[in-house]
């Protein structure tokens, strides 16, 4: 009886960073007031490997955060047949950083053409 409350213990801080560690991408869009996308828009689940962006030097210099949304188009073979600005903030600050990152994903081969959405997040640890 007295090993429960003391495993209980241990594994609370162990499940609550996990969860915390899960939400990280959804809390800082959310404190930069990103867009959602649908889970028909997203395109995860077809990224055999995703590529993160860089931070440009220059909104790095001066501290500025913001998002960028993409669309893309896929082949069925996983090749980007076109990819443009959907939404940002600002803009014109982060859209070449994200569509950077959009040509160097892979994504995975489907049956069809198929359109999506990819969310990119620049914000900077305080």
């Amino acid at each position: 009886m007295r090993a429960f409350p003391v495993v209980s213990l241990l594994l609370i801080p162990l499940l609550c960073s996990c969860a915390a560690t899960m939400d990280r991408a959804e809390v800082q869009a959310a404190r930069l007031g990103a867009p959602t996308l649908s889970a028909a828009e997203e395109c995860p689940d077809g990224i055999d490997a995703r590529s993160l962006p860089r931070y440009p030097q220059d909104a790095l210099r001066s501290r500025t955060e913001g998002w960028v949304v993409v669309a893309v188009e896929l082949s069925s073979d996983g090749q980007v047949l076109s990819r443009r600005i959907d939404s940002e903030k600002p803009s014109g600050v982060f859209s070449q950083a994200a569509l950077d990152s959009v040509d160097t994903n892979a994504f995975s081969r489907s049956s069809g053409t198929r359109k999506c959405k990819m969310l990119y997040t620049f914000g900077l640890d305080e």
